[in-house]
């Protein structure tokens, strides 16, 4: 309980900070292209070659291993190398984070309990990154719909009801959590008004 309450007020008071508005990451260099092509290539040296290329730094925690393929013909900015760097690292479950001017590397689950950004307003579904994300709902209560879609969140996904302020707090990857967003924008609406005629009796023959 505890735990709960812990996670719930780091949160919140993530809110109030101006970061919590903006979460603006550090921007990938506009003028760079590399090539971003690897056959069942190494983490690690994914990072590396975007690292060398673009400049940006980054630490690695040590558990951080994992193998994918990135096929892409040719020459690629450096804002897409880092989205597909994104990528490769949600799909082996990690996720990066800014400390600084330096990029933290550790597993999602670990990230989101350290110094991943909170948003009140929907975050970009890329860079593909482990965010908190948190939304009043206007119509229905977040118990109702903890209830009904806490089988959404990914595998290395939170979400909590807030039942004091009918606040929802989703730890999640921001692909996912759009996708959350937008089951709850087709959830959150007005009631149907009700009827206020009485149906008219039947008569007996």
């Amino acid at each position: 309980m505890k735990l709960f309450f812990g996670v719930i007020a780091l949160a919140l008071i993530a809110v109030a900070s101006p970061r919590a508005h903006s979460a603006e990451m550090i921007k990938p260099p506009a003028d760079i292209k590399l090539k971003f092509n690897f056959d069942n290539g190494e983490i690690s040296a994914m990072i590396s070659t975007y690292s060398k290329a673009t400049g940006q730094k980054f630490i690695l925690d040590p558990g951080v291993r994992g193998r994918a393929t990135v096929l892409v013909p040719g020459d690629v900015s450096a804002e897409e190398a880092f989205n597909h760097l994104c990528d490769v690292l949600a799909i082996n479950g990690f996720s990066l984070f800014e400390q600084g001017d330096t990029f933290i590397v550790k597993s999602a689950r670990n990230a989101q309990r350290d110094a991943i950004p909170t948003f009140t307003e929907l975050p970009p579904p890329q860079p593909n990154r482990m965010v908190t994300w948190i939304i009043k709902p206007k119509y229905v209560s977040v118990e109702e719909l903890n209830k009904r879609l806490r089988i959404l969140p990914s595998k290395d996904g939170e979400m909590t009801p807030f039942e004091p302020s009918n606040m929802l707090v989703v730890s999640d990857y921001t692909s996912n959590i759009n996708r959350i967003a937008e089951i709850i924008k087709q959830i959150d609406v007005p009631a149907a008004a009700k009827t206020k005629t009485s149906p008219s009796p039947v008569k007996a023959n």
